[in-house]
């Protein structure tokens, strides 16, 4: 009974040091949404956004986006029949 009560204190104690060590690294840090705004503001970022939307002027990625998203409504469709 005791060795469970010790247990249970020490997996508590482990937690909270846990718990308390990642509030405080975030405090330290930037966040994630932070970062990415600042990589996107920087040159390579505009370089990478100012490519991506050419590709995006591409027919043929155009039509494999196409071909993805009707595969996606497939399976969200609620009213199939399983086995179509």
């Amino acid at each position: 009974m005791k060795k469970s009560i010790l247990l249970a204190i020490a997996v508590l104690f482990f937690f909270s040091c846990a718990s308390s060590e990642s509030t405080e690294r975030n405090a330290e840090e930037p966040g994630l949404m932070d970062k990415l705004i600042e990589k996107a503001s920087s040159e390579e970022g505009q370089k990478a956004i100012k490519m991506g939307k050419e590709k995006l002027q591409d027919p043929e990625t155009q039509e494999k986006l196409k071909s993805m998203m009707s595969k996606d409504k497939k399976k969200k469709d609620p009213t199939a029949l399983p086995g179509q």
